[in-house]
């Protein structure tokens, strides 16, 4: 079962249409983030499944909030 999360789309750190290239640039972000301990998720608009986004695990917001979209976690960095 997909974990659902809520963030405000202009918090993204990019989106994209492939899959390996989000993980690969989450990546990259990860390893030139100066505070390692941030955790990035990939996650999945859940309206298309078909973008995918990063953001930074301590933006997410609580789901009460006006401007958030609903997201499914694909992968945690």
């Amino acid at each position: 079962m997909s974990e659902t999360i809520f963030f405000n789309p202009g918090d993204s750190l990019g989106n994209f249409h492939d899959y390996n290239e989000a993980i690969k640039k989450g990546q990259i972000f990860k390893h030139k983030d100066s505070a390692k301990d941030r955790e990035l998720v990939v996650v999945t608009d859940d309206k298309s499944g078909k973008e995918y986004a990063i953001f930074y695990a301590q933006d997410a917001h609580d789901s009460t909030k006006s401007g958030v979209t609903t997201y499914k976690v694909s992968k945690k960095i």
